[in-house]
Parts: structure tokens; C-alpha cells; sequence
């Protein structure tokens, strides 16, 4: 995307599909054409896809990206470009890509719908929108989480907004990580302090290097999974934190552990988080390391289905990574007065000051003390 590609606002300008190129409206069509054969859709989902894919394809165009060489990074890319979006239609959005390729991979009839490096978001762990960039489907997201309440699980805080524990119910699952082995269990609760002490999305907590670690300021240099250089050029890279006694046990990881625990990591480089097989832990391991040192805690809870049945899969957990997020920002917001909002915006990464005031609970016994405590001042 270019300077002129943005509105009067500074915003991403919308796309429209007459922008396209010849050869990108035949593709079009011919997805179209295909989504029409397998799926029998209505007409309204026709239209939608239509133009969605089209905004798709007319970025594609304007970055020189082949659709049907595009990878994982070029759509995650698109997401990014998108952020200045309602949280519904960047989830369109996506969804009408996923179509996009979801249709020409199922393809029989057409040599030419071809992909060259395979379908770039066919499973749900690939790219989450809620996970990787707090983006939620529905506006219904909150009440949804709030069939679980504070009143339902001890060590729970509910300001109406975010459903988050309290730092005490957190420390729980230091102590309850998984793992066969004692390497494994060091890891393990490596990644859940990091999730605790940065706030970080799982994504970010994968993407951490060792390079980017500041020993001395107890910093990490990470990149924002959601906010992209051209809205925020000052948090596309920001700084988190963790808290001094964690210095030993992390540094003992990185320069002694670490290369011992994985063939496949160099010692002191690469990223912070790894497997034995690996160069790299996952986001989609690490919530699952999350979900089960919580459940080994007894904190963890179903959230949909609500109270599932003995044939039911339980689709939404209440403890994540995402969870652990929300409760670092919670616990900065109204227990840390060492940070003001400003401060934890910066920290969480947050691209609006509001997405930080959505987690301040209500004091208003606290209004006035603080009051008469700054005029004498």
C-alpha cells in the first residue's frame, strides 16, 4: 500500500473491484464460477464474495503478489492492512479469502485454479483473529464469555468488559505446567510466565528472539501481531517488560537449557521458545500449554458449550493465552500505580487509548481520596 492508497484520515482506502486488471477479474470469475458448482450458494453470499475476494485480489495486485502463489505472511499482511476496520468486517474479510482458496483447492474441472504453495489459511490454528489480533467475530464475543462470571469461579474480576484472574489465580499455574520431563516443564513455564509478565499474543510469544532480549532493563523488543508500520509506525515495535527475579530463570533458559532441550536451535539465538524438534514453539502449543497447566490448577472452565453434554467437544476454553493477556493489561490497569493508561496502552500494544480504558474498573469511593491526596500536593 502507497501514501495515496489512504483517505483524508490517514486510513487504508477501500478497494474497489473496478480497479482490477483484466487478469485478475478472469480469476474472479472463475472463482466465482467454481464457488457456484460445489457450494450452491445463495445470492447474497455470491455478492459478498464477489467483492470481498475482489478487495483481495486488488491487494494482491498492488503488492505483486501472484493469488495463487500467495503464502500464510501475505494474508497475514492483508489482515494488517485492514485494522482501521469493524472487528466484523475484518472477519469477512478473511472469511471470504479463506473461501477463495478454500474453492479453487477443491477445484476438479479448472487446470488453470492451481496453487502453487497450497491453501495459505486452511486450518483454523494457521491465523486465529481473536488470538493473533484481538479481532472478534461478533459483538456478542463479551456476552458470550460472560455466561462464565466472576461470581462462578473464585479469584475472577468482571468490570462488565473483560473477565480476567486475578494475578493470585495466575501464580497457580506456574506451578501446574505440563511436561514429561523437567526441560519440558522449564519451557512450559517460561511460556506462561511470558504470557503473564509481557501480555503478549500467543503470536508475539512465538515471533520472541533471544536477540531482542535487554538483560539489563528487563526488556524484550517484540512486533505487533495486529497494528501495521503505516497506521502506527511507533507500535509496530514496542518494548515489554518482565520483572527483575525473573531474570535468573529466563537467562538460565536461553544460555544453558535451551540448546540441550533442541537439536534444532542454535545456542543464544533464534527464538526464545522451541520444541525438541523444532526452532520454534507454536501459538497454538502454547495456548495449549496454557489451557492445561490451568486445568491441572482446577481454573480452567468450558465457556461454549457452557455446561457441555458427555458427547460434546468443548469449543472455547475459558483460560488461554488470550486470557492471560487480558489479565496482565486487567492487573496494570487497576492494581500497578506505578503505570498510568498511557504507559500500559504502550506496553499492551494497543492502538487505541479506549481498548486500554475498556479494562479500568469503576472507583468511585477512590475518586475523592485521590482528589484531596493530589490538591494538597
Amino acid at each position: 500500500m502507497t501514501e495515496q492508497d489512504r483517505n483524508e484520515k490517514g486510513q487504508f482506502a477501500s478497494v474497489s473491484k473496478n480497479e482490477l486488471s483484466e487478469d485478475m477479474e478472469e480469476l474472479l470469475g472463475r472463482y466465482l464460477h467454481s464457488l457456484r458448482g460445489q457450494k450452491d450458494p445463495k445470492q447474497s453470499t455470491i455478492d459478498t464474495r464477489s467483492r470481498e475476494a475482489g478487495y483481495w485480489l486488488a491487494y494482491c495486485e498492488r503488492n505483486d503478489i501472484d493469488p495463487l502463489q500467495a503464502t500464510t505472511a501475505d494474508v497475514r499482511g492483508y489482515i494488517q492492512s485492514n485494522t482501521h476496520l469493524a472487528d466484523t468486517t475484518i472477519d469477512s474479510y478473511y472469511r471470504s479469502v479463506q473461501s477463495f482458496y478454500s474453492i479453487i483447492s477443491n477445484d476438479q474441472a479448472d487446470d488453470r485454479l492451481e496453487l502453487v504453495n497450497g491453501h495459505p489459511c486452511n486450518r483454523d490454528s494457521t491465523i486465529n483473529l481473536k488470538d493473533d489480533y484481538d479481532v472478534h467475530a461478533n459483538t456478542s464475543e463479551y456476552q458470550r464469555q460472560h455466561t462464565l462470571s466472576a461470581k462462578d469461579v473464585d479469584g475472577v474480576r468482571d468490570n462488565d468488559k473483560v473477565l480476567a484472574l486475578k494475578p493470585e489465580k495466575i501464580r497457580e499455574l506456574f506451578d501446574n505446567v505440563p511436561g514429561k520431563t523437567r526441560e519440558t516443564q522449564l519451557r512450559n513455564e517460561i511460556a506462561v510466565r511470558l504470557n503473564w509478565y509481557t501480555g503478549c499474543r500467543s503470536i508475539e510469544l512465538e515471533e520472541m528472539l533471544i536477540d531482542g532480549i535487554d538483560w539489563d532493563r528487563c526488556a524484550i523488543d517484540v512486533g505487533s501481531a495486529k497494528l501495521n508500520v503505516g497506521e502506527h509506525p511507533d507500535l509496530v515495535r514496542r518494548d515489554v517488560y518482565f520483572p527483575k527475579e525473573f531474570k535468573f530463570q529466563l537467562r538460565r533458559w536461553c544460555e544453558r537449557v535451551r540448546h540441550s532441550f533442541s537439536s534444532q536451535v542454535e545456542p543464544e539465538e533464534g527464538r526464545i521458545l522451541c520444541t525438541t524438534h523444532s526452532d520454534h514453539m507454536g501459538r497454538q502449543q502454547i495456548n495449549d500449554v496454557v489451557k492445561e497447566a490451568a486445568r491441572n490448577a482446577g481454573v480452567q472452565r468450558p465457556l461454549r458449550p457452557v455446561d457441555p453434554g458427555p458427547d460434546e467437544t468443548v469449543k472455547e476454553w475459558f483460560v488461554t493465552t488470550h486470557r492471560i493477556r487480558r489479565s496482565a493489561i486487567s492487573h496494570w490497569v487497576n492494581d500497578v500505580e506505578e503505570l498510568d493508561l498511557h504507559q500500559v496502552r504502550r506496553i499492551a500494544g494497543h492502538a487505541k487509548i479506549q481498548q486500554t480504558m475498556d479494562y479500568v474498573e469503576p472507583d468511585d469511593d477512590g475518586i475523592g481520596r485521590d482528589y484531596q491526596r493530589g490538591m494538597q500536593a
